[in-house]
């Protein structure tokens, strides 16, 4: 019986774990993850670290975590990064590694607008340890197993090569882009080269509101909201939430997966984050909700992220991308 829910777990992971991309809940804290056209978006240089352990309450659960660093050449209007992401999940620890290079260029149309293409090269990996899994054919009666039938595949790793494009437009307090991610749409199977990555289409955006403090100087305190859309392939879900900052202390809400797609099982979550900035560091932690058919059992999502931005001098004026970075 012990085996048999091992493996009920497992089949729920396994339907749930088609091949799409990780989600972040602070993805504006995550900024090289949502699009090339991000990087070098602030006027130095910065490290990124976010990790996110998604419902706890499930035997070998999703786990991510991503490393990223970029930087702005200011006099040649472009900003560059670099960006790795591990996802892992399943008791066969099937994980996904894709590390990149992301390049943007900055112009300006219009004197308060800002217009940012990007664009991201990267290399794929998905791994699988085959020996861990459970099939139901070696599930028996008396709770004991017996070797399966399915023959593993000849290869624990599979590389691949992947592009994303991008598009921003900004002001001091509005932005808006899009991404269109895994261009090449990279292999997921260990198999053949008929299963791959599906398109991956988002747009997000927002608007602040300053409530004290100056933009070029020092904001003090604000309100901002934000959406984050994304689609690839049956999967879609909507993000949509508000942050206020008041120096140093920021809060968050966001309501995740809209009723927006009859066709796939959406996993609704409420979330809520809190966060501390101080000089160049920025800290924040938030916890998601589970609201959806999952339930309590999942025991919710944890997730951190810490922003590090190294001071520069510069004498040319810089306007930063306004999304959130807390």
């Amino acid at each position: 019986m012990k085996r048999f829910i091992i493996f009920f777990i497992y089949i729920l992971l396994g339907l749930s774990a088609r091949p799409q991309d990780p989600n972040f809940t602070q993805f504006y804290s995550c900024p090289l993850f949502l699009g090339p056209s991000f990087a070098g978006g602030i006027a130095g240089h910065r490290t990124v670290v976010n990790y996110r352990n998604q419902w706890i309450g499930i035997k070998d659960a999703y786990q991510t975590a991503s490393l990223s660093w970029d930087h702005n050449f200011i006099n040649f209007h472009s900003g560059l990064g670099l960006s790795i992401i591990r996802d892992q999940a399943g008791s066969g620890k099937l994980g996904n590694t894709r590390g990149g290079i992301l390049y943007s260029y900055d112009l300006t149309p219009l004197p308060e607008w800002h217009l940012r293409p990007g664009l991201g090269f990267y290399l794929v990996q998905t791994s699988i340890d085959f020996s861990s899994l459970i099939f139901g054919d070696q599930l028996t009666s008396d709770d004991s197993s017996i070797p399966t039938t399915i023959s593993p595949p000849n290869k624990r790793s599979i590389y691949d090569i992947d592009v994303a494009s991008s598009l921003l437009i900004y002001s001091d307090n509005v932005w808006i882009g899009t991404t269109w991610d895994h261009m090449l749409q990279p292999t997921t199977s260990f198999y053949n080269d008929q299963s791959r990555l599906p398109f991956k289409f988002s747009v997000y955006g927002g608007i602040r509101r300053v409530i004290r403090g100056f933009i070029l100087s020092k904001i003090e305190e604000s309100i901002t909201g934000a959406f984050y859309y994304r689609k690839q392939g049956d999967f879609q879900q909507l993000d949509l939430g508000l942050y206020w900052f008041s120096e140093p202390i920021s809060f968050g809400v966001w309501y995740r997966g809209l009723p927006i797609s009859k066709t796939y099982k959406k996993f609704d979550a409420i979330a809520f984050m809190v966060g501390y900035k101080f000089e160049q560091v920025s800290f924040a932690y938030s916890y998601d909700f589970t609201v959806s058919k999952l339930g309590f059992n999942s025991g919710g999502s944890h997730e951190i992220s810490f922003i590090y931005e190294f001071k520069v001098s510069t004498k040319r004026r810089w306007k930063p991308i306004p999304c959130p970075t807390f």
